[in-house]
């Protein structure tokens, strides 16, 4: 890729959402091959890859922690740093809602939750998603005044269109 900017030289941690999880873990997800080039691209990368507390919750309903391949991720317990990054993050957007400047679902509290923990962890630079609400909620935050660094990657995109690659078939 001599001189190629892909984008991707921006990422310097990658928190992991559940949406992408699920992706990862289902074969038949219509997803599940961006998912698995994702993974495989941040690891090539050495891109650290962070799994939240709440992420392994959400997963827990359906299934359990030995399905998940954690020992490519580091484990990242939500504490009280994040909690207080958290609260004034769901405060706005609450009020916006009450205001009918926002829709319903702008304010998921996880996603609340995990944009908080990316903002206060140092190593982490964007969130791995498919959920098109991150990138609203945190345009929402910056026009209330947060200050929210974070990106998004989008698991809808495939690696190849990331990397500016032609996706060939494997025969």
């Amino acid at each position: 890729m001599s001189g190629v900017n892909t984008g991707l030289e921006a990422v310097q941690g990658v928190l992991l959402d559940t949406g992408f999880l699920i992706r990862l873990m289902k074969v038949d997800d219509p997803l599940s091959p961006n998912a698995k080039a994702w993974l495989r691209e941040l690891l090539d990368r050495k891109v650290p890859l962070y799994l939240s507390t709440i992420v392994i919750a959400e997963w827990c309903v359906k299934g359990s922690l030995d399905q998940l391949p954690v020992r490519n991720m580091r484990v990242l317990p939500f504490n009280v740093e994040h909690a207080l990054r958290a609260g004034p993050f769901s405060g706005s957007l609450l009020a916006m809602r009450e205001k009918g400047s926002t829709d319903e679902r702008a304010v998921v509290l996880n996603d609340v939750k995990l944009l908080a923990q990316a903002e206060a962890t140092v190593s982490i630079s964007h969130i791995l998603t498919k959920d098109g609400g991150f990138r609203s909620r945190i345009a929402q935050l910056t026009g209330a005044g947060h200050v929210v660094s974070t990106r998004i990657l989008d698991l809808n995109v495939p690696m190849a269109e990331m990397l500016g690659r032609l996706d060939f078939p494997v025969e």
